[in-house]
């Protein structure tokens, strides 16, 4: 049943092996784009997920997560907010990892030109 897709997400996060992880992730940023319907309250339940796994340094993982965050900030002035909130904590983190995807979201979120994007957006 495809309504079981979010579950999945959170059982391919909590799983070690690395494709698994990433694959949560993926799944998040797809979602984000594709699932035009979905209320706001899902993709912002994907936040914390993000964040409990933005210290994992594996290269596959660490830019999944990245994608997730900075898809989640793009699809809506009412999301960009919270996700620029994370990114703005994880680039402050004692984390090299989490800096780097906190920095790296925090730089593409704050661009005026996917503001400008974001804002002009419907629904």
């Amino acid at each position: 049943d495809t309504e079981s897709w979010r579950e999945l997400i959170n059982e391919f996060a909590a799983d070690e092996r690395e494709f698994v992880r990433r694959t949560a992730f993926a799944m998040m940023a797809w979602s984000v784009v594709h699932r035009k319907k979905e209320p706001v309250a899902t993709f912002l339940d994907f936040l914390p997920v993000i964040e409990a796994h933005a210290t994992d340094g594996r290269n596959f993982v660490k830019k999944a997560v990245n994608w997730a965050l900075r898809s989640i900030g793009k699809r809506s002035m009412e999301m960009h907010g919270a996700a620029l909130a994370v990114a703005e904590r994880l680039a402050q983190s004692t984390d090299k990892t989490a800096r780097w995807i906190g920095k790296d979201a925090v730089k593409e979120l704050t661009n005026a030109k996917t503001i400008e994007r974001v804002a002009a957006r419907k629904g």
